[in-house]
């Protein structure tokens, strides 16, 4: 397939086109739906929706894009090869399975979470399978080298992986669910999970959690930093993996990636990581975006099968989170087994 794919997106927020219209000083990281697709000259960006006509105008002229409405009807009934579904997150299912019922799409691009059960997800996978239409779901950490070299370095099994701690802020649905999707890349599914501690945080009307998802060989520790008092500190997404042989911390929001290796003995029987020599590098997250929509092209003209960010994914990060709040309120650990 050699033509443009048309793409429309519904939603006029941040993470559609104001995350890169927003941008301070010399970034030159893409980090919305309409950044990717305009940068990516395989697409024509057609359409905008926003219940907001205003807002939707306002988008298109922003974006150069054809057309604007406030009518979601209008999507749902016209054809465009991808549409991306920028909208609050308890709008995603029924948009989601509104363009399925219509086949107005050949790919869904579709912002986290999908769903907010596991029936709903369900759901929608089957209707997607039905239709044959790519659903994928917008865990941009999957489509960056860096992250996958580190979930190659786990999966090696040599050097034997640890512990992991882990920070998220500001809900356990909205950016807990990216935290837990990144784990379960990086780490596979857990056995068990167990919550200990939750905070209210009145910004995102939602709680953040502590919890520990236990593995085979290794746990993972998973803090917040909220508190009671503030709604807001900053902004926080790190992981940070200890191996037999080093440290690897996945930092700045992503942006970074440091490795300590073991090093010298600090005294007398003790050896230490080497911590004045740290290995540092940018990770590709900043241009995770584009690679997604690189991915959706790919699918959309049926260069290569959908096997990336699929409901299945979305399934197993939905039993963890499902699992949370039963454990803390339950105060006992929750097994996983958890199938697709």
């Amino acid at each position: 397939m050699n033509r443009k794919l048309s793409a429309a997106i519904i939603g006029a927020g941040r993470i559609a086109g104001g995350y890169d219209t927003d941008k301070i000083g010399s970034d030159a990281g893409v980090y919305t739906h309409a950044g990717a697709y305009t940068r990516d000259e395989r697409f024509v960006l057609r359409t905008i929706c926003d219940l907001d006509a205003s807002q939707a105008e306002s988008f298109r002229k922003q974006w150069n894009i054809g057309s604007a409405t406030s009518h979601p009807e209008e999507i749902y009934t016209d054809y465009h090869d991808v549409i991306s579904v920028c909208t609050p997150d308890t709008a995603h299912f029924e948009v989601i399975r509104n363009i399925l019922e219509h086949g107005a799409c050949r790919t869904i691009f579709a912002e986290k979470p999908l769903a907010p059960t596991r029936d709903e997800i369900a759901h929608l996978r089957r209707l997607a399978d039905e239709r044959g239409v790519n659903l994928v779901v917008d865990y941009q950490r999957r489509f960056d080298k860096c992250h996958e070299r580190v979930r190659d370095l786990i999966s090696q099994g040599r050097p034997g992986l640890l512990a992991v701690n882990a920070f998220y802020m500001k809900g356990l649905e909205h950016n807990g669910v990216a935290l837990i999707d990144t784990l379960t890349y990086l780490c596979g599914p857990p056995d068990e999970v167990l919550a200990y501690n939750r905070v209210f945080n009145s910004m995102a009307e939602e709680y953040s959690y502590d919890f520990i998802l236990f593995y085979e060989r290794f746990n993972t520790t998973v803090r917040t930093i909220d508190t009671e008092p503030s709604e807001y500190h900053y902004h926080i997404f790190e992981v940070d993996l200890l191996f037999s042989d080093r440290r690897v911390t996945i930092n700045d929001n992503s942006r970074t990636l440091e490795q300590r290796m073991a090093g010298e003995y600090a005294y007398s029987g003790v050896k230490a990581l080497d911590d004045k020599n740290p290995l540092r590098e940018d990770t590709g997250y900043r241009f995770a975006l584009p690679a997604a929509v690189d991915y959706i092209y790919e699918i959309t003209a049926n260069n290569k099968a959908h096997d990336r960010n699929t409901p299945e994914s979305s399934l197993i990060d939905r039993a963890i989170l499902d699992a949370i709040p039963l454990s803390y309120e339950n105060k006992t650990k929750v097994p996983m087994g958890v199938t697709v």
